[in-house]
C-alpha cells in the first residue's frame, strides 16, 4: 500500500464484508455506522479485526490509538486507519 492513502469508504467497506463473513452470524443487519458494542463485538473479534487491518492495509494500530471513540463503529476504526496510514507508509 506504500504511496497510497487509505480512503475511509474503502477501508468501512472492506470491514463491513469482514464482519459479514468472519465474525457475525448470517443475517446480522449493520451498517459502518452502527455500534459495535450492539452487535456484540467482543474483544477477541476488535483483535481479529485489527489483524484485518494490518494484513490488507498493511496498518498496525497501536496501543494508544484503542480508545472507545476509535472502536464505536467500523466508521470510526476506518478513519483511524486511515488517519494513521502515512505513517505506515514512512515506516
Amino acid at each position: 500500500m506504500a504511496g497510497l492513502l487509505l480512503d475511509p469508504q474503502a477501508v468501512s467497506a472492506a470491514l463491513c464484508e469482514f464482519l459479514r463473513q468472519d465474525i457475525l452470524a448470517p443475517g446480522v443487519a449493520f451498517d459502518e455506522t452502527t455500534p459495535l458494542a450492539r452487535l456484540g463485538v467482543d474483544s477477541l473479534s476488535i483483535v481479529e479485526m485489527l489483524l484485518f487491518v494490518e494484513r490488507r492495509f498493511g496498518v498496525s494500530v497501536p496501543e494508544s490509538r484503542l480508545t472507545r471513540a476509535n472502536l464505536v463503529s467500523v466508521a470510526a476504526l476506518a478513519r483511524c486507519v486511515c488517519d494513521l496510514a502515512p505513517e505506515a507508509e514512512k515506516a
